[in-house]
């Protein structure tokens, strides 16, 4: 089936914008210290070339995973663009993650090799032999002179930059990322994207944002969302463009960096429009080059208002997930916006809502939001070595249900309204209810607990734990807090927390999550 895409790859994607914009800046990266270290498209690639000679000579086959432990650095896009050089497929990890989440990830996907940064590497070189892990590679920065760590680049400025030292056939079809997003399960499931899925996504997005070449994307997206690569490093490489990637998002110096830098775009989650909104008003402000903000919905109507008068910018109101590759709607360029309307629904999509029995609903009636997309094109082929969650994500018809509850209107306007299942959404990340559960009942002295999330004006919402104590036994919201650290992301820790001394419970004893909201 031809489509925008055609037999694109993400190497062969990135190898053209390389030919025809050699001298263009891909790359502008602004560290937490605002030290500012630039790239061209050219100069890029003669680090790429070298990473992936050395995955080469590493041993690194066609199709194999490798999964990479890095926050925002330009070390990510290297590693990133070098394994789809030669094939392999590239599994980021969040950078929160400790050890049983790595644990997981790593043995869910057969994985031998990880590319990690300093602050990750003690993580696996004390447990390399459990972890099953034959290589460990530091990206940059200088390993233990006893270890058998490999230094990245230093391996690389042994190898040549202006070609790859073997040529591997790559077509659109194959795997090229795997990115694991967290649903309503305890762990988190790995969404595969092909080559076509990362070039679909990048050009969906420059059709949706009105990109063109030479433009400046700013980015502090984390490098391991979907948001990052989709919306921000595959539109900036399908159109010759700049992307600006900020190490670490800071409520106080992001809008400086928007003006500072002369960004024409950049995309937001509430927690960001909300935490600007928060920082004193300066009289520069407004003296910036931004068409438009990619956004995703959550902002009340008074908060939109003040947001866009105060920093005399559009927000462009949008929705999609990991699995469906792209932004599925999104609200048009020009004319009315229908906020708080999502958009109504890209070219190559259809979107219905249905309801509990699965039927079709008139427009205007609440249900459940579904997408029909290409498998392995347009949406993602499914999840990982996980029939059981594919067949749920995918119906007989080809169907992808969402899990989130809208509708749509006479005119075809999608409405986001919220979401099924037990995920707590916050701060833009998704939290397994059962997943902090899980941790929280392994705890000597809890015998029971149930966690849902509770409106947060600034993060959406927050994770709040209710926890009942073993009879006899003292807990303190401190310990709880410390227990949960060592096991869980920063974002997955509950920072509310209600002691009881028992739950309300179905017949079959399963806690009545609905009471407790």
């Amino acid at each position: 089936m031809t489509d925008i895409v055609g037999n694109r790859t993400l190497r062969s994607q990135w190898d053209d914008t390389v030919r025809f914009y050699p001298e263009q800046t891909f790359l502008e990266y602004i560290s937490t210290e605002d030290q500012l270290t630039c790239y061209t498209y050219a100069e890029f690639d003669r680090l790429v070339k070298q990473a992936a000679n050395f995955l080469l000579e590493l041993g690194v086959q066609k199709g194999e995973l490798v999964a990479l432990h890095l926050h925002n650095t330009p070390q990510y896009l290297i590693c990133w663009l070098a394994l789809a050089q030669i094939g392999a497929v590239s599994v980021p990890l969040n950078e929160h993650y400790r050890l049983p989440e790595s644990r997981y990830a790593l043995s869910k996907c057969g994985i031998q090799k990880i590319i990690v940064e300093p602050r990750s590497l003690e993580l696996y070189s004390s447990n390399r032999e459990s972890l099953g892990l034959t290589h460990i590679l530091l990206a940059f920065g200088q390993a233990p002179a006893d270890s058998d760590v490999i230094e990245l680049e230093q391996e690389m400025a042994r190898q040549p930059a202006d070609h790859l030292i073997e040529e591997r056939p790559v077509t659109s079809e194959e795997m090229a990322v795997i990115l694991f997003t967290s649903g309503t399960t305890r762990h988190p499931k790995g969404a595969v994207y092909t080559h076509c899925n990362v070039v679909y996504g990048g050009l969906v997005h420059v059709a949706q944002m009105g990109m063109s070449e030479g433009d400046r994307f700013l980015s502090s997206m984390p490098c391991y969302h979907m948001d990052f690569q989709e919306m921000a490093a595959m539109p900036v490489i399908c159109t010759g463009s700049t992307l600006i990637m900020v190490e670490h998002y800071s409520a106080r110096r992001f809008w400086g960096q928007v003006c500072r830098y002369r960004a024409n775009f950049t995309d937001t989650m509430s927690i960001m429009n909300r935490t600007m909104m928060l920082q004193p008003v300066q009289p520069w402000e407004k003296d910036h080059c931004l068409k438009q903000i990619y956004f995703s919905m959550g902002l009340s109507d008074e908060e939109k208002e003040r947001f866009e008068a105060r920093f005399h910018v559009k927000l462009l109101n949008s929705y999609g997930m990991t699995e469906t590759v792209s932004g599925v709607t999104c609200a048009p360029l020009v004319g009315d916006k229908h906020w708080p309307s999502v958009g109504r629904v890209a070219l190559s999509y259809k979107i219905k809502i249905i309801d509990c029995d699965g039927k079709e609903v008139p427009p205007g009636t609440l249900g459940e939001i579904c997408v029909l997309g290409e498998r392995g094109r347009s949406v993602v082929s499914g999840y990982y070595q996980d029939e059981e969650a594919t067949a749920e994500l995918f119906d007989a018809d080809g169907w992808l249900h969402s899990g989130d509850r809208g509708y749509l209107d006479e005119g075809g306007w999608l409405y986001f309204v919220d979401r099924w299942g037990n995920m707590i959404k916050r701060s833009g990340e998704n939290v397994s209810s059962l997943e902090v559960e899980c941790v929280l009942t392994s705890h000597e002295k809890v015998a029971d607990a149930a966690v849902i999330g509770v409106p947060d004006p600034i993060r959406d919402e927050a994770v709040k734990a209710f926890v009942q104590p073993v009879e006899g036994c003292t807990l303190t919201e401190e310990e709880l807090t410390a227990y949960c650290s060592e096991r869980l992301a920063k974002f997955k820790v509950p920072t509310i927390y209600e002691f009881v001394r028992e739950f309300p419970r179905t017949a079959t004893g399963k806690i009545k999550k609905n009471m407790l909201k």
